[in-house]
């Protein structure tokens, strides 16, 4: 891949809103690193270098042939760079738990403390954007920022072994291409810049990229479709949605989380704004140039925001799920056969805080991530505040499909000699691993 000029989109709407997944730290000192790995981690990022053309870090998303997506709200931009083998290494040997008892491990303890340590800051200078998973060789990457004003410096970390790395990104093949129309840096929400949700999500599909935000523009809330590789076919559509509990259509709050999949023999965009109005989008009409309805089938519960939202297959019953992590309450889990079929919320009623449509027959999950993805079919990997620990941010595995670990909480079933309906005196001792 060769390095080629931003190209500019023609974009004719977006709006308001910090990327939900910009979580702090909450404490004062970081944990220094000794040793020359974390001394040219803080030189690289002290100096900018290592950081290649980013100017921020936010959205993650991995394409095909090891691209890697990055969201650049401060470059007006989103990057591609193509990994190389030396810059993955297979975690296919790391132990992730006991799979049968619900039995998990800790990854990376005191993440937010160790990444301080290798980016030369403090704990609380230190904020974690996003993650993303590199399906063929389970490794995690986090996109990072080192301050919290305008001049915070952004880095791209991965997970080897348990060990924070630096990507660095300055000797790899990149693109990118520029996102017009972004929110002026002055203009203002009540409580955050417009600017910062200029770029809240991208998703790859089928040899295109799809990238959610707000823009300058009348109708804000705005949906780019870029070809990848990228060249200068780029379709941009304004998009909009009634919204049950606001009672009133809403053209500026962007779309924060989106996934793509195939219903019915044909592609849709599903997507989850603020206060988790679950919607439905055909491909078929996100056009250039078009102004989109999409049709609500969920409220899955006011006054909460999306974080994540990914398919799994439950290996129990074969049957495959969305699940939509959220930042105030359980997680929602909402089975993709149901996606399709299921009915619009009707339009231009009263005030209704819901639940509604899919939202009625969700299934609640015990998730409580800052960040969430699949790690491979018996494992998921979350970022998230230890329970017991609130000050300390750790990356964690969780078996599918219940999302629970044990070790967290006291039940009848953890007595030496109570019941064991699940058979966990079965498995004990069992590991597994990445593979």
């Amino acid at each position: 891949m060769t390095t080629t000029s931003p190209t500019r989109i023609q974009s004719s709407g977006a709006h308001p809103r910090r990327d939900v997944l910009r979580f702090a730290a909450a404490s004062a000192v970081g944990l220094a690193l000794s040793g020359r790995t974390a001394a040219a981690a803080n030189s690289a990022v002290a100096g900018g270098g290592g950081s290649g053309p980013l100017r921020s870090a936010g959205a993650l998303a991995f394409g095909p042939d090891n691209v890697l997506f990055v969201g650049d709200i401060k470059g007006a931009a989103i990057h591609a760079f193509a990994l190389r083998g030396t810059d993955l290494t297979s975690q296919a040997d790391v132990e992730l738990g006991n799979f049968h008892n619900f039995e998990g491990r800790d990854l990376v303890q005191g993440v937010d403390q160790k990444l301080a340590g290798l980016l030369g800051t403090t704990q609380d200078q230190i904020v974690v954007n996003d993650m993303a998973v590199h399906q063929p060789s389970q490794q995690i990457f986090i996109s990072v920022e080192r301050g919290r004003s305008t001049d915070a410096l952004p880095a791209i970390v991965k997970v080897n072994h348990g060990q924070l790395e630096v990507l660095e990104l300055d000797g790899i093949s990149h693109s990118q291409v520029g996102i017009t129309n972004e929110p002026d840096p002055q203009a203002m929400l009540e409580f955050n810049t417009q600017r910062s949700f200029a770029i809240t999500d991208i998703k790859y599909y089928n040899g295109e990229i799809f990238v959610t935000g707000v823009s300058n523009q009348r109708f804000a809330s705005t949906l780019h479709r870029i070809p990848f590789p990228f060249n200068a076919q780029i379709a941009t559509c304004t998009v909009e949605i009634w919204h049950p509990v606001h009672g009133q259509f809403e053209t500026r709050a962007p779309i924060i989380r989106q996934v793509i999949k195939e219903v019915q023999g044909e592609p849709h965009l599903f997507a989850v704004y603020g206060c988790t109005p679950l919607v439905r989008f055909p491909l078929a009409s996100l056009k250039d140039g078009a102004h989109v309805r999409g049709d609500v089938i969920g409220e899955l519960g006011y006054g909460s925001n999306p974080l994540d939202m990914v398919f799994f297959t439950d290996p129990f019953d074969q049957k495959e799920y969305l699940l939509v992590t959220i930042d105030t309450r359980s997680a929602s889990r909402v089975a993709v056969l149901d996606l399709g079929t299921a009915n619009p919320e009707p339009t231009g009623g009263p005030i209704d805080f819901g639940p509604g449509g899919l939202g009625r027959t969700q299934g609640l999950l015990p998730i409580n991530a800052e960040h969430f993805a699949i790690l491979n079919p018996k494992w998921a990997v979350e970022i998230h505040r230890h329970p017991k620990t609130a000050y300390r941010l750790d990356i964690s595995s969780l078996m599918v499909p219940y999302f629970f670990e044990r070790r967290d909480g006291m039940s009848e079933m953890n007595w030496p000699d109570g019941p064991d309906p699940f058979h966990y005196r079965e498995h004990r001792g069992e590991i597994s691993r990445g593979g």
